[in-house]
């Protein structure tokens, strides 16, 4: 079975790797292949239950319709061929499964055009895979510290226990604990050498306690910093939907419509930039020395603008 098995796949890959080339014979391709001219209809079959669109242009003959191409779909040959065989298999279980698995194929197959979703993320750096960056991945998963080695700050070089490779709007870091137990997170590509200090750490849950609760870099292990914050009527339904800052909570509804929800963070510059990012629509009721930041922000901008 596992032999026949190997055999179609190998066979399914041969020919979708021909059709997408153009045209193909039934019997040209059972010579080629060393099979039977009915083993190859079979085939073509499979492979339109898959949903890849076949035609006959003459008789023993196939061909993708025009303008389908596995390169348009994102597929090579060896994913389309082991789509061919899943979706074979699929059929035969029948019920849920085979419905399942339909889903999953039409999903699989979609255009951009077709896709129904669009998903935007932060565009920036793309993760590297370098001798620094494979390093920093063994010795994560080992618990071992590294010396980390960094282009700029006050210090060249600082040994640490790395924790995690973070991505976080649109940039990749390293966050990592020194032996003080102080948060550290490096910009990826400043790091010049990261090596191996031979000695290991027991892993501290309470990180992924802190990253769940954080909404972007800035955040640290402790949150001492109280804040309460009014948000318009007109912008009150998405704080009720989603939280926007850490530890967020929803404290008052007023008759209005306007709301008071209250958060925690690790320094002004966690929660700064998206207070900012509301305005007008959102005012800092305490700290006061949060309040002033914010009104120096903008009379600053102010005096600039002039």
């Amino acid at each position: 079975m596992q032999k026949e098995m190997h055999n179609k796949l190998t066979r399914l890959l041969y020919e979708l790797n021909a059709l997408d080339k153009g045209q193909i014979r039934l019997k040209d391709m059972a010579v080629e292949t060393g099979v039977a001219v009915r083993t190859i209809q079979r085939d073509m079959n499979d492979i339109q239950e898959a949903d890849f669109p076949l035609w006959n242009p003459d008789p023993g003959v196939y061909a993708f319709t025009e303008g389908f191409s596995l390169e348009r779909m994102q597929l090579s040959s060896a994913e389309a061929s082991i789509l061919v065989l899943m979706s074979d298999m699929a059929s035969s279980l029948g019920g849920n499964f085979g419905h399942s698995f339909a889903m999953l194929k039409n999903r699989l197959l979609a255009t951009p055009q077709d896709n129904p979703f669009f998903i935007k993320m932060n565009s920036g750096e793309m993760y590297k895979d370098t001798p620094i960056t494979r390093t920093l991945e063994d010795a994560i998963r080992a618990r071992e510290w590294v010396t980390v080695c960094y282009k700029g700050g006050s210090q060249a070089c600082y040994p640490v226990r790395p924790l995690k490779l973070l991505w976080s709007e649109g940039f990749w870091y390293l966050l990592s604990l020194t032996d003080d137990d102080k948060l550290l997170k490096f910009r990826l590509e400043k790091i010049s050498s990261a090596k191996e200090m031979g000695k290991f750490f027991k892993y501290d849950k309470n990180i992924d306690k802190t990253l769940k609760e954080s909404t972007n870099v800035w955040f640290e292990k402790e949150r001492p910093l109280a804040v309460q914050l009014e948000v318009s009527a007109e912008c009150a339904h998405f704080f009720k939907q989603k939280n926007y800052f850490p530890l967020q909570k929803l404290e008052k509804e007023l008759k209005d419509g306007r709301i008071v929800i209250s958060c925690k963070a690790a320094k002004e510059e966690e929660i700064l930039p998206t207070i900012l990012h509301w305005l007008p629509h959102i005012k800092v009721l305490t700290p006061t020395s949060l309040h002033n930041r914010v009104k120096d922000v903008l009379n600053d901008y102010l005096r600039s603008a002039k």
